[in-house]
């Protein structure tokens, strides 16, 4: 794995294979401080791998080849990830690139561990492309995808591997040790921006069992495996809608988890939000529920994103929620397509009359395989300039300016946290540091009120 240093906590997918019969490293730099292409290539040397595997998102794609082509190792090279998936003909051309992985890597990631390790031939292990020379030529096979993996099947994750001190993350003020878990796979959604809808047309030949969850009983003995051994308590599961799962599965999920006394957080649909899965959620253990919002502009979210969702559902669902006083945040996105400056008013107003004190929010960056991507033509060139999700601003999709974009970015919060009679010297806050550092100020003590 390659990954920035700093990662709030390990992504306990990796740890899967470490219950193989294969040893297996995490090449992410164990100190902040050390430099990670020299500590990535130490780690080279040191290990002596057979093959490394790099998972990557659009995001971190370049960066992650960059770093293999300016190391060149003398092993197999894997990527694997939703970028290898969803463009895999341009990553396996890469001459550093000996394999892409097409789709779910549990079982073709193994595979093709086991028939390196006999040196059998891998050009028909299924989810894989790969590069064979016949005679002068280079050839690439495209090997079909293999049937779903059933989820409870799957080992509880070896935590071994990771440096223990990146488990450590802060909630409302206090420190737990905690983890990213997946239990489920897949999501019924089509938005415009989320490759969801490409990544099901890849998957047809698969089945149709596209979403899958893990059973009550699998996900429990996880939990009770990972706490007993490595004294976890705290666990961000990673499903896209944790509660579309059936209220009766969330049931027998509660009986199973409440007795183990775990805090969790789950990102959450409005429309898959009631009553009944929310009290069941709260029971087993949540505490914190993310939201995908957006924006305020209910047209915008509709036509332009494909999210045909009120903002009245919205509220809706903030208001269960906090009846069983769970800690809510959002999703939101500006730089949309057509988006004005005052679109980006109507997303902070929303949140604000939603009370919502903790928003995340990005510029949009149109990833390879949504239906904005193809609809604006963005170019394979133009990624390679543009690699940072930070740097989304470029692309240039909305009507507003970027310094604008910027601007909203590091003051969203402000005026979700601020009095609306701030809002003005906000705006003068652009041109004033030290005036903005006054605004700072003013909403950490609001912040600090709330907590107490």
């Amino acid at each position: 794995q390659i990954a920035k240093n700093g990662k709030k906590m390990p992504p306990a997918a990796i740890a899967f294979y470490k219950q193989t019969d294969y040893s297996l490293e995490d090449l992410v730099s164990k100190d902040p401080a050390v430099d990670i292409l020299e500590e990535f290539s130490k780690k080279i040397s040191e290990f002596k791998p057979s093959l490394i595997a790099v998972s990557s998102m659009t995001t971190n794609y370049y960066q992650s080849l960059e770093m293999i082509q300016k190391i060149r190792p003398k092993c197999k090279v894997i990527f694997g990830g939703v970028h290898p998936t969803l463009m895999p003909e341009s990553v396996i051309n890469e001459d550093v690139i000996d394999y892409v992985c097409v789709g779910e890597a549990d079982e073709a990631l193994v595979e093709l561990c086991e028939y390196l390790d006999k040196n059998k031939d891998t050009s028909n292990i299924r989810n894989l492309y790969l590069k064979v020379k016949k005679g002068r030529k280079v050839i690439i096979i495209k090997n079909k995808l293999r049937p779903f993996v059933n989820l409870d099947t799957l080992p509880p994750p070896d935590l071994s591997i990771f440096d223990h001190r990146y488990f450590f993350r802060p909630f409302l003020g206090k420190i737990y040790k905690g983890i990213y878990m997946s239990t489920a796979r897949g999501c019924p959604r089509g938005c415009a921006y989320c490759v969801n809808n490409r990544l099901r047309n890849i998957y047809k030949e698969c089945g149709r069992r596209y979403i899958r969850f893990q059973s009550p009983k699998i996900i429990a003995r996880n939990i009770t495996y990972i706490k007993k051994k490595y004294g976890i308590n705290w666990y961000k599961f990673s499903d896209d809608t944790f509660l579309l799962r059936p209220l009766a599965d969330l049931l027998k999920l509660k009986k199973l988890l409440k007795p183990l006394h775990i805090m969790f957080g789950c990102s959450v649909d409005p429309v898959t939000v009631t009553e009944e899965k929310v009290k069941a959620a709260k029971e087993m253990g949540c505490v914190s529920m993310s939201m995908g919002i957006e924006t305020g502009n209910e047209k915008i979210r509709k036509y332009v994103l494909g999210r045909n969702i009120s903002n009245n559902q919205i509220f809706e669902a903030v208001r269960i929620m906090r009846k069983y006083n769970i800690k809510i945040s959002t999703f939101n996105m500006i730089g949309l397509p057509g988006e004005t400056k005052e679109n980006i008013f109507e997303t902070i107003k929303l949140n604000k009359k939603l009370n919502i004190p903790d928003a995340n929010v990005y510029v949009m960056y149109p990833f390879p395989g949504t239906k904005i991507y193809e609809d604006f033509h963005i170019s394979r060139k133009k990624f390679k300039n543009i690699p940072a999700m930070e740097e989304a601003y470029l692309f240039n999709l909305s009507n507003v300016k970027n310094e604008e974009l910027l601007y909203f970015l590091r003051t969203f919060n402000l005026y979700l946290v601020l009095p609306e009679k701030y809002w003005q010297k906000i705006e003068k806050a652009r041109k004033s540091p030290k005036l903005y550092t006054v605004l700072i100020q003013i909403a950490q003590e609001i912040i600090n009120k709330n907590l107490d």
